[in-house]
């Protein structure tokens, strides 16, 4: 086996008869068997200590496999993330496969002649302005259904037309988006034109459509955050869709980027357009807009026949009282009653409950000690298989678990998960249609777009979830949103907990404000807490209120956009290395730490133990972002094997 240190940067020179451009594929000897190698570079040969002689690479694979821009693109990834470029490369090389008569992923749809609204138009204009400007992102700023898909589309068109070579990337923070999306682009652009990206197509049709983006034959990618490393021809325009989604952050795996730092870098590679939108950006997107880091483009509501069409009403349900009338369901009685207008009258709802399973956690009936994984030590959820599951590694009890302490055998189920909310619902409405999508129920690779189009045919009536739907469809049915646990989206005691709640319920209330719904959209947010003034705020939905006060506290903190966060976790199997190893580096910051600088001192992370390995982590705040300092960086740079390094990370906790 070959072992080469995660952490380092994997850069060996060989010999060749020929000079091989940047970018070639090649195989070439390590050890004791050959492996795939991407060319870097090119010198003249050079005298080496130690008599050492350099192996020749083994064979020429493909010259030029990954452009130049790519390879400027993985140079900025490593440089920016701290990540060994050797596992950044990685990310850009698709499996090589025998291509079998690739399925076109479109059929070619007519459109409708939509007219652009006057708001829709000016935007157009402005991203597609036929002249040089200093600034060429752009925020895309709008209500929901205010028709910021259109303006993607008709910029798109407007740049084809003046340049019918080039490209355009859609990059979308959800896979259950991309049925929905696939049938909007397919009514303006032919199927031989798209090419889809992301994780659940076929490793035949992935390869497919990289030739096809390679090629340039492939004009409209649409796609997940992977779709940044491909090999773009003539790249014109990005759109980053639903641009505040912390799915553009890859975090559980290196390299630990995120998508909309790296589409921003891509773009300027391309000498490209990029708009970011959103209904509820991201607070840095907002304050860069403010500082006229992007141009703001606002669209306003949509009319319908002269008419303003209003956001749907945010409602606070009180869940106490509805134990003080003896109701112990998760669904309070003024939800059910609105479930079954909906239901009586043909319309479909959504409930999100952001929790898989049937509980938040197990407790012995006995002795009340939690039930937890012998790995993580994470508490278990009760799945309805039977089992108890680790959401955190595959660990699984037998169908009859004992405690740990007393070695009782019966359980009680605590709190709330999607598995448990669907079976109330169906209890509740036997007749109903319901369905479920989280992570497990959607692990197979066409579950997306037969959610998609289940729902939109009316085969599901209510469709139980989490914030995985929150988001992107536009459905005239979709009559009523039910938040069956407001309180659980601020348990985190984290910098962008409000943010991302404000954030996650107005996606979900901007799902029912659709045209053609039989009466306005309803969304119902359960809370035990409506006194909380975040929930007021939400029900208000005055983005820029609540803007304004996130930034003037994020300033008073250095928190980004102020500032900068790393935060650097360490993990291994023995608890007392991990927290000698943390105290070590924890002192070798600090005394390199200036007044910019402000290094926490080691503590427990969030999941302080995973698969058996304990985790520490500690958080280093630079005042003077975005660039690290380069005492700082060296310090990095050099960290052992174990440690994790997540630059601008999405939690500290």
């Amino acid at each position: 086996m070959t072992r080469i240190p995660l952490t380092k940067n994997q850069s060996f020179s060989y010999l060749c008869d020929q000079k091989l451009t940047a970018g070639t594929l090649v195989s070439i000897p390590l050890f004791r068997r050959n492996v795939l190698g991407i060319v870097t570079g090119n010198r003249p040969d050079f005298e080496r200590l130690g008599n050492i002689e350099l192996k020749k690479i083994e064979k020429i694979i493909e010259e030029s496999f990954l452009t130049e821009c790519q390879l400027k693109l993985a140079s900025f990834i490593s440089d920016y993330y701290l990540s060994p470029l050797g596992i950044v490369l990685k990310s850009f090389l698709p499996k090589r496969v025998k291509i079998r008569n690739p399925k076109p992923e479109t059929q070619n749809l007519k459109h409708n002649d939509i007219k652009l609204t006057k708001g829709q138009q000016k935007a157009v204009d402005e991203i597609t302005k036929n002249q040089k400007l200093k600034t060429k992102n752009y925020l895309l700023f709008g209500p929901a259904s205010s028709g910021k898909t259109e303006v993607y589309i008709h910029s798109i068109l407007k740049l084809k037309k003046r340049n019918p070579a080039a490209q355009f990337l859609v990059l979308l923070p959800e896979l259950t988006l991309t049925p929905q999306a696939l049938e909007r682009y397919g009514e303006y652009f032919k199927s031989e034109e798209i090419a889809v990206l992301h994780s659940k197509i076929s490793k035949g049709q992935f390869y497919s459509n990289w030739q096809k983006i390679k090629s340039g034959k492939a004009k409209i990618i649409i796609g997940s955050r992977m779709a940044v490393f491909a090999p773009f021809k003539n790249l014109a325009l990005i759109a980053v869709d639903e641009e505040q989604d912390i799915s553009f952050k890859q975090w559980e795996m290196n390299p630990r980027y995120d998508v909309r730092t790296t589409a921003e870098k891509l773009a300027q590679i391309h000498e490209a357009l990029i708009v970011f939108g959103s209904a509820t950006p991201r607070i840095e997107s907002f304050y860069k807009a403010q500082k006229k880091e992007y141009r703001l483009l606002e669209l306003p509501p949509l009319r319908l026949a002269g008419l303003e069409l209003l956001d749907s009403n945010i409602e606070l349900i009180d869940m106490k009282k509805e134990r003080w009338i003896k109701n112990y369901s998760s669904i309070s009685k003024k939800l059910q009653s609105e479930i079954a207008y909906a239901l009586k009258n043909k319309l479909q709802s959504i409930l999100l409950i952001n929790r898989q399973g049937m509980s938040t956690f197990s407790i012995c009936a006995e002795c009340k000690t939690v039930l937890r994984c012998p790995k993580c030590e994470r508490a278990l959820i009760y799945d309805n298989s039977g089992v108890y599951k680790c959401v955190h590694c595959a660990y699984k009890t037998s169908i009859t678990p004992e405690c740990s302490k007393c070695k009782g055998l019966s359980f009680a189920n605590i709190g709330l998960g999607t598995q448990k909310v669907e079976r109330e619902i169906k209890n509740l409405f036997p007749s109903a249609k319901v369905a479920r999508a989280d992570s497990q129920s959607m692990k197979a690779h066409d579950a997306q777009d037969v959610l998609y189009k289940n729902f939109k045919q009316g085969s599901i009536d209510i469709l139980v979830g989490t914030q995985m739907i929150s988001k992107g469809w536009d459905l005239p049915n979709m009559a009523l949103i039910g938040i069956i646990d407001g309180d659980a989206m601020l348990s985190m005691p984290d910098f962008s907990t409000e943010e991302r709640a404000y954030q996650n319920i107005i996606q979900a209330a901007g799902r029912v404000s659709r045209l053609g719904a039989k009466f306005p959209g309803r969304v119902f947010l359960q809370t035990f807490n409506p006194e909380q003034k975040i929930f007021k705020t939400i029900a208000d939905k005055d983005f820029s209120v609540f803007c304004e006060k996130e930034i003037k506290e994020r300033k008073s903190l250095d928190l980004p956009p102020f500032g900068k966060l790393i935060k650097l976790i360490f993990q291994d199997f023995d608890p007392q290395k991990a927290g000698l190893e943390t105290n070590r580096v924890f002192d070798i910051l600090e005394e390199k730490a200036d007044k910019n600088v402000k290094v926490f001192e080691p503590q427990n992370a969030f999941l302080s133990n995973i698969r058996g390995r304990f985790r520490k982590q500690i958080i280093i705040k630079i005042k003077k972002g975005p660039e690290i300092p380069e005492k700082i960086r060296k310090i990095l740079l050099s960290l052992s094997r174990g440690w994790i390094i997540d630059i601008d990370p999405i939690s500290i906790i």
